[in-house]
Formats: structure tokens, sequence, C-alpha cells
């Protein structure tokens, strides 16, 4: 009997340590690693990182890396970049003239995918009722733009190098995009110069006459897709993935070019402004190699030369990541 308890006593005791072990070996045990997040701040406009919301090809490249995606926005651009900055984000969209802002004023970014069009989609505008017929009509007259030192400000100053006219015998007028439509058409402006949704729709004004495109004056002005330097140095990997989405979403639009109209539509464009935009270029998705950088450099030097920046960045390789060898 006495054998028998103390086999009994073993046994209880045993088995508290048993289970002891097991908990141990539990918390030991490695857990699932978590998914990298590419968290991407799109905009109210047409561009691929913003069609890309519509279908599931950003997050089919990301999960061949193991990723996910986080869709922002839509935000206006401003907004998306503070998004970024404040580590709420990790990658959106620029025109290449902000972008060379950005690196002028130190910020850490990095451009990975450039949108690139003919320049068909910007330009400079008469409005109905001015008697502008020319670039040389507007001496003397008001031009709208969005800010000073930003896209339209560029459109109006190399349209005005371009043609060897002197800028500073126009008024520019500085208008948030809200008011763009009635001080156009209202005559509280001559002209406006401005690009996508904007130009368009005052293109659609009628009595509007086209003064000049991006075409006729060799814009340098296009998108890119960029990201804060924190995460490009992270995740190089991820960034990679999401150029492969942009040169897919681009192949699709070149098919399928009413991906486009329709986000225009969605956002709020008429039968009328789409039709304009049909016309526009279909933009295509290239690698930031050293002919694009060469750009970049050339257009930093315009926005010295127009006064938007004190000096121009002369080197921008270290502000890109080229990913040319997905496109072999």
């Amino acid at each position: 009997m006495k054998n028998n308890a103390r086999k009994i006593r073993n046994r209880a005791a045993f088995f508290p340590v048993l289970a002891v072990a097991v908990a141990l070996a539990a918390c030991t045990a490695k857990k699932p690693a978590q998914k990298a997040v590419l968290r991407a701040a799109y905009l109210p406009t047409a561009n691929y990182l913003t069609t890309l919301t519509k279908t599931h090809i950003l997050q089919e490249e990301l999960a061949r890396e193991g990723a996910v995606a986080e869709l922002i926005g839509p935000s206006a651009p401003v907004d998306a970049v503070k998004i970024i900055t404040s580590g709420n984000g990790d990658i959106t969209t620029t025109g290449t003239g902000y972008f060379i802002n950005l690196i002028h004023q130190g910020g850490g970014w990095v451009a990975f995918a450039l949108e690139k069009y003919s320049g068909d989609s910007q330009g400079i505008v008469a409005a109905p009722g001015s008697g502008v017929q020319s670039l040389a009509g507007l001496y003397g007259k008001k031009v709208g733009i969005a800010q000073r030192g930003a896209t339209a400000d560029y459109i109006l100053s190399a349209a005005f190098s371009h043609a060897g006219l002197d800028i500073s015998r126009v008024e520019k007028v500085e208008l948030a995009q809200a008011d763009f439509a009635a001080a156009f058409i209202s005559g509280r402006i001559d002209a406006l110069a401005s690009f996508d949704q904007n130009f368009a729709n005052a293109l659609a004004v009628p009595g509007a006459k086209k003064l000049t495109d991006g075409t006729e004056y060799g814009s340098l002005n296009w998108s890119l897709h960029i990201a804060s330097r924190t995460f490009a140095e992270k995740h190089p990997e991820l960034l990679r993935a999401a150029y492969r989405a942009l040169r897919r979403e681009a192949s699709r639009a070149r098919k399928e070019p009413s991906l486009i109209t329709d986000a225009y539509r969605e956002f709020g464009a008429s039968e009328t402004q789409i039709a304009i935009i049909k016309t526009f270029d279909v933009p295509q998705i290239l690698p930031l190699d050293k002919e694009a950088v060469a750009n970049l450099v050339r257009q930093a030097r315009q926005y010295a030369d127009y006064g938007f920046i004190d000096a121009a960045p002369q080197d921008f390789s270290s502000c890109v990541l080229d990913f040319s060898d997905e496109d072999l």
C-alpha cells in the first residue's frame, strides 16, 4: 500500500511539472513573422497608383514578397505628402517639379517609378471673352495658377521661356483649385495655366482657346511615384513590387484607356470634359534610369532659372531607385 501511495504521489507531482514544461515550450516557440505593410497614400487624380486601388494588382505583387497593402485616400497632393512625413504612410505620387522642391529642401525622399506622358494634358488656356489669341497676348493680363513655384507656374514659365517672351509682363494670380472654374468663366482671370482635369475643364468652356500645351514647349513635368527614404532603405523589395504593379497597370491602360476616364468620371468630370481627356496621351511607367535622372537635373536647372529655387540640386542619383532590370 505504501509503495502504491508513493507511486500515486510521484505521478501527481509529475503532471504539474509536465504542464509547466509544455507552457514554457509554447512561450519559447517562434511566433509567425508579421507581414510587412506598404501604406499607399493615393491622390484624387487618375495616375496609376490611384487606379490600382480598383484592382488587386498591387496586392498580388506585394504578396510575392510576403507583404500586404494598406490604401489611404484619396488625399490632396499636399496632404498625401504630409501623411508620409508624419510617418502614417510610405508611398505617394507627385510631380517631378514638386519632387525637385522636396529634394532642394533636404527631404528624405526616394523616387521609384516615372509616370511619363507627352505633355498634351497640361498647358495654358485663354478665357472666353478675354480676346487673347496668343501667348504674347497675355502681356498685361492676369493668368491663374495654383501657387507660385508649383506645376502651373512651371507651365507658364516654361511656355514663355520657350517662346522667348518676358514672363514678368504677366500678372500671376494664385487661386485655390475650387475657384478655378468661377475665376475662368467670370473674367476674373484672362487665362489659366493648369493640367489634367482642370486643363480639360478650361478647354471645355465655350469660347475658350488653347494657347499652348506641353508638347509645344518641351515640358519636363511628369509624375513620380515616391517613398520616404526610411521606407526605401528598409523595404526596397516592396518598392520593386509596387513598380511591377504600376507597370502592369500601365499596360492595362494601353489596352483599356477607359480605366483612366472612369477614374476622372468618379472624381466628378463631366462627359464634355471626359471627351477631352480621352484625347490625352496614355501615360507609361518607366524606371528612374540615367535618362530620367538627367531630365530631373535639367528641370531642376529650369526651376533655378525661373527663380523657384535658389540653386538647382545637381545629383539625384541617391534620390532614386532604378528598377530597369524589371523591364528586361
